[in-house]
């Protein structure tokens, strides 16, 4: 199974074989996989060799290691593609994917700018949404968008928890969103989050920052997402 002279890493031949398992469905979605000293003596390698492919599998979200319970397939998530030459919310992206999301509202309250936000938006208060993003019931994602209100006058009085915060925003105010900035970041959950997203503490997540800007350059809106991993995916195309 191992073939240690074809030149291809032991450990990335090892990713492949259980990749290979999960697809064929012989380790099914929930399943626990066998420990990594009774995969070691299988594919006749060191346990180290085994958790290096383990960690390859985890990172791309077809694995989950859970501290003190093992390791256990994934749901197939989704792949949430990013397109360089225009932008698409992820919310349009999963409803063009025909996935039905619904959008919990959990808290929306006025703020001042502290930290990085401080930075983004100096000396100003904050609009914050916080919300929460299901599919079939499971949670996905939640976000909370600060928009600062010297931008948008009335905000709290207009805002109808309406699931698109750029739609709300182009519509209400008659801005135009033309680019949007994302930092992708590997955490672990915890706290608030991690109880919203139905996580135990530890299981890893997508954060993302996310800056909109308008026509005139200015950034109307700073979101900070969490994203399960097992849930959506994401890749890049880039033309040369």
């Amino acid at each position: 199974m191992i073939d240690k002279s074809s030149g291809i890493p032991v450990y990335k031949q090892i990713e492949a074989s259980i990749r290979s398992g999960i697809e064929r469905g012989v380790y099914p979605v929930g399943t626990k996989l066998p420990s990594e000293e009774l995969m070691a003596a299988e594919f006749g390698v060191s346990r180290g060799t085994v958790r290096q492919a383990l960690s390859e599998l985890s990172n791309q979200g077809i694995i989950k290691r859970i501290h003190g319970s093992g390791t256990f397939v994934c749901e197939p998530g989704n792949e949430f593609k990013i397109d360089t030459d225009h932008f698409i919310s992820f919310l349009d992206e999963l409803e063009r994917l025909g996935i039905t999301v619904e959008t919990i509202v959990m808290d929306k309250q006025s703020q001042a700018a502290e930290g990085l936000l401080h930075e983004i938006f100096p000396g100003a208060t904050l609009y914050a949404v916080k919300r929460l993003r299901k599919r079939e019931n499971k949670p996905v994602m939640c976000s909370i968008d600060y928009i600062p209100e010297d931008l948008f006058p009335g905000i709290a009085e207009k805002y109808d928890d309406r699931a698109s915060i750029y739609e709300f925003l182009e519509n209400e105010y008659s801005i135009h969103i033309k680019r949007v900035k994302r930092t992708f970041y590997a955490i672990a959950a915890s706290g608030e989050v991690a109880k919203a997203l139905s996580l135990k503490k530890g299981e890893p997540l997508f954060y993302i920052i996310q800056q909109a800007f308008d026509d005139f350059s200015r950034c109307v809106d700073c979101a900070y997402l969490y994203v399960v991993s097992e849930e959506m995916h994401f890749s890049v195309m880039t033309t040369r």
